[in-house]
């Protein structure tokens, strides 16, 4: 056994600290060879240490209620970024040690993330289980030393009495070691699994916004079941008149009569045609002009620039209230879910308690709601993805990024590899009206390995960009269990993720976000899939013998443009994809190949 820690305390300058913390070091015994990890903390005497496999380590601290400081320092020999997931977090940066440290609750973010080297390797991974616990983490390149580390405070206002602390050192590829972290941090309950939760969404926010009527839900819903969608987000709006895109009205969780008049018969209409129905509710808000502000409910602050007060989910009454108002929105429609938007809100620094007490409300909302005997669909998005929460929700959606495909992508990939399993959505794809049906492909292609959401005029469409819809979700839905369920492998997360792959068995699937060559898969693959999301066409590399394949190839409206065969020889050879086009080879069985080549 090898001994990977330092007996020296770790001592390096920060801004405001004259002398090290009092941290003193934790012994690491692993089988691999020493890769200079050290981890030191405050509470060395309550420490448990187990390797899980060569290089991991999962360390749990007790607690007992006190605050928590731990330090990880390991050689930054090779080091290519420091990556966290998320749609809108730096992904090619090595901050220094004395950078700002950022927050991660319950309610908002994940403690987790990479030091990425060259060729996608993951020379560290941690991930850090502290319940519902504020996690400060500090990480960046110690100047003095070269050394790369990662300095963690947890709370003690949290509700669990120990902290759990993953380090894998194993120097496996970013996308093996990643989404381990993300399985060890979810548990056992990663998310609740709902029907419909992996379908297409139609949401109305960015085509209606707050204009939003039943009579607009009910017009899209023929061409939504024809282009295999699945349910309709009915969104903001539908509680209020107003079309300030405040939410003065939030609270009161009634539909507006003049726009909504039948809100249980528009569900039933909408059932009738195949589509499920999850309304929006802005969750945390008691809008300034809410009926409700005047019974007495507890909050947390003011938000005037909202137009609505934070409700306090502390306060016994407070959430009794919320909760029945979300039951009450279900049992009056018969919808099949919700989409709970803006949890970060309930978080409070001056309310200790506030982020526990909204993920118990999370809780006794799905409970209530599973008590109408039926497995609702629950919406969550981008900040609130921490399995804490995140455990009630059946789909966790990339942020708000309106005609940002490169964003979304980078969200549903992050997700994808920090929550495995999870059924992550799309932000609502939308488009300008003047736009390509290959600007609209490459919108669709960058949420390929999502679950897709659209936000547009599904009957306004002009031709061309309705065939590109059409063509692109028909694929999505031909290969779902591959896009969904294969193995993801996205390349170059410093890059944003140029290429991305998934396959499953003998299928292949890549879709090129950039003029990147996309390797042929090694051994007897069937199918290969190219998703060209760039303007020039894919060079495709091959290493191995010579393959023959069937090559069929479409356009970004579907629009198929070549049908024959391919002979992929050693070496480069360009495949002629037209931007925002499909390319599909597929290889015979030996049989079949001999039959119609003869022997290779």
């Amino acid at each position: 056994m090898t001994d990977v820690a330092s007996p020296s305390t770790v001592t390096f300058w920060l801004p405001g600290r004259t002398e090290a913390p009092p941290e003193t070091p934790v012994v690491l015994a692993g089988r691999q060879p020493d890769v200079g990890l050290r981890l030191q903390a405050t509470r060395s005497a309550d420490v448990c240490v187990r390797e899980l496999r060569g290089g991991v380590f999962e360390v749990v601290f007790r607690t007992l209620g006190e605050p928590l400081g731990f330090t990880v320092t390991i050689p930054a020999t090779d080091a290519a970024a420091w990556w966290r997931p998320g749609s809108t977090v730096p992904h090619a940066t090595i901050p220094p040690s004395w950078e700002e440290p950022s927050d991660a609750t319950a309610l908002r973010g994940l403690p987790i993330g990479a030091l990425l080297a060259t060729h996608d390797v993951a020379r560290l991974v941690y991930a850090v289980d502290a319940g519902t616990s504020v996690t400060r983490v500090r990480a960046g390149l110690v100047e003095e030393t070269a050394d790369f580390a990662i300095m963690v405070t947890v709370g003690a206002s949290g509700t669990s009495d120990h902290v759990r602390l993953l380090l894998d050192a194993s120097g496996r590829s970013f996308v093996e070691a990643v989404p381990e972290a993300g399985r060890w941090l979810q548990g056992e309950e990663g998310h609740r699994a709902a029907p419909g939760a992996e379908d297409p969404v139609l949401c109305t926010w960015y085509f209606a916004h707050q204009h939003v009527t039943a009579a607009t839900v009910l017009a899209q819903a023929d061409r939504a079941v024809a282009m295999g969608f699945g349910t309709v987000i009915i969104d903001d709006g539908w509680q209020t008149n107003s079309h300030e895109r405040g939410y003065g009205s939030c609270g009161d969780w009634e539909a507006a009569e003049e726009k909504f008049p039948d809100a249980a018969g528009l569900v039933e209409a909408l059932r009738g045609r195949g589509l499920r129905t999850v309304w929006w509710v802005g969750t945390p808000f008691l809008g300034h002009q809410a009926k409700a502000r005047h019974l007495g409910l507890s909050t947390l602050r003011d938000r005037p620039e909202l137009q609505a007060e934070v409700l306090d989910p502390r306060d016994p009454s407070t959430r009794a209230y919320l909760v029945g108002r979300m039951e009450e929105i279900i049992a009056r429609t018969a919808a099949d879910g919700l989409k709970l938007d803006f949890l970060e809100e309930f978080e409070d620094q001056e309310a200790p308690g506030s982020v526990a007490a909204a993920v118990d409300t999370m809780s006794e909302i799905v409970d209530r709601l599973r008590g109408l005997g039926t497995e609702p669909l629950i919406e969550f998005r981008e900040p609130y993805v921490h399995p804490a929460v995140g455990r009630f929700a059946s789909m966790i959606r990339v942020g708000d990024c309106p005609l940002n495909a490169v964003q979304n992508r980078v969200g549903i990939l992050d997700l994808r590899l920090a929550r495995p399993g999870t059924p992550i959505h799309s932000d609502p794809i939308m488009w300008a009206e003047g736009d390509s049906p290959e600007r609209v492909a490459h919108h669709l292609i960058n949420a390929l390995l999502g679950v897709p959401q659209i936000s547009m005029d599904l009957v306004g469409l002009p031709g061309e960009q309705s065939e590109a819809l059409a063509f692109w979700l028909g694929v999505w839905r031909e290969y779902r269990d591959l896009l969904l369920h294969g193995r993801l492998a996205p390349e170059r997360p410093d890059l944003l993720y140029p290429v991305a792959r998934v396959h499953d068995g003998g299928r292949h699937l890549v879709a090129r976000y950039a003029p990147h060559t996309i390797k042929i898969p090694e051994g007897d693959w069937t199918e290969l899939l190219v998703a060209n999301a760039d303007d020039s066409p894919p060079i495709l590399l091959h290493e191995g013998d010579e393959v023959r394949a069937g090559l069929e190839i479409w356009d970004a409206r579907g629009r198929q443009v070549a049908d024959g065969d391919v002979v992929l020889g050693r070496g480069p050879s360009v495949l002629t994809v037209p931007s925002g086009g499909l390319a599909r080879l597929r290889r015979p069985t030996t049989a079949v190949a001999e039959a119609k080549w003869g022997h290779a």
